[in-house]
């Protein structure tokens, strides 16, 4: 499968620079680039449970966190885009984490090359898994799939969900080559290649002593309607090489609207593909990569004011010998309103548990978060 991926991806290239390497492209004006992002503020309360901040017996505070938190997420992106004289149409984009919490870091950067062939992008974009899939509707100041809620309701560090929990596959902004073909009859297929999940200009490691670290994925997805309702439904799959860490999944998503109410559910699994000492798969031992996720949602909208309300779950069994598993179980309730052109007030209420498979208090947490402010698009 890799090879024939290698092969595809080397004749897509050769195409593109065969064709845009021309002396009437050398003649055409230069991109242009605009500026455009959004600023978010948020005030927040929550409250974490009792239980996870003091040690057994009520002896020693391990922790004390604040209930009243405010928190800003920022993004300025630079993007522009031009058409050769071949007719290629080359874009790109360059997304700036802005705000002091992110460090301000480049969360994405690429370059794309589209024609009838589709559009290949070059550089450190989502994969194709990611760009495909679908997940229920979910609006507010806090997201109902990912990381959002370890920010306000701290995950213990021995959960093995992670508190980036969420139902996807195909791994983050790392440097890869991608494809993405135009749609035909409502469907839209992918695929991409990551030479190395470290996301470094270093060359990547491919085996020896070092760990694989290399990544597939891709997917289809179709957009269109049935009668009068708006139909979106995809399946994506995704696997990575890295030694013992080595593990493959797949997700499958599907919404659909009926005027003002929008519902959607999805679901994805995770297995562990490497092996221990001995050759002993990793799959059913203590450093199990297994995981499984549910995700439902609905969605009301009607003219400025849009409400959601999801319910997420998801569980990793490490098989280390003790009943029951980490998992991860989350209710969202959010809420927008549009001020103005390109300013929404959002709120959210969410709940979270977080819980280990051993009932030692400290090792679970769970807590309500009540988080409200304003977002600007520009």
């Amino acid at each position: 499968m890799k090879k024939s991926l290698y092969l595809t991806s080397a004749l897509v290239a050769a195409g593109v620079l065969a064709l845009g390497s021309t002396s009437s492209m050398a003649a055409g004006k230069k991109m242009k680039v605009g500026i455009s992002g959004s600023y978010e503020a948020l005030v927040g309360y929550a409250k974490n449970s009792s239980g996870h901040t003091v040690a057994a017996g009520g002896g020693t505070n391990l922790a004390s966190y604040n209930t009243i938190d405010v928190k800003t997420d920022s993004e300025i992106h630079i993007s522009g885009s031009t058409k050769t004289d071949s007719g290629l149409a080359i874009g790109l984009k360059i997304e700036l984490e802005g705000d002091q919490a992110s460090g301000g870091v480049v969360d994405a950067s690429y370059i794309t090359v589209s024609g009838g062939f589709g559009e290949v992008s070059l550089g450190a974009n989502i994969a194709a898994a990611a760009a495909l899939a679908v997940n229920p509707p979910n609006t507010g100041a806090l997201g109902a799939n990912g990381p959002d809620a370890s920010a306000w309701i701290v995950m213990p560090a021995g959960i093995a969900t992670g508190a980036s929990a969420g139902i996807g596959v195909g791994g983050g902004d790392g440097n890869k080559i991608r494809w993405t073909s135009k749609a035909f009859s409502g469907f839209t297929i992918g695929a991409a290649y990551q030479p190395d999940t470290a996301n470094s200009n270093a060359i990547g490691t491919n085996g020896g002593n070092t760990a694989v670290g290399d990544q597939i994925d891709g997917g289809i997805q179709y957009s269109g309607k049935v009668g009068k309702n708006a139909v979106k439904a995809g399946i994506t799959y995704w696997t990575n090489d890295a030694g013992t860490g080595s593990k493959d999944g797949y997700q499958i998503g599907a919404s659909v609207t009926m005027g003002s109410i929008t519902i959607g559910a999805g679901m994805d699994e995770h297995r562990s593909q490497g092996n221990v000492a001995a050759g002993t798969p990793v799959s059913g031992t203590a450093d199990s990569l297994d995981a499984d996720g549910v995700i439902v949602g609905a969605q009301w909208a009607q003219g400025a004011t849009t409400l959601s309300l999801n319910y997420f779950t998801k569980s990793m069994d490490l098989a280390s010998g003790v009943t029951g598993s980490d998992s991860t179980e989350r209710w969202t309730l959010g809420a927008k309103y549009a001020m103005g052109p390109g300013v929404d007030f959002v709120g959210t209420v969410q709940n979270t548990k977080w819980n280990d498979e051993l009932a030692t208090a400290t090792l679970n947490n769970k807590g309500t978060a009540i988080v409200g402010g304003i977002n600007v698009a520009f």
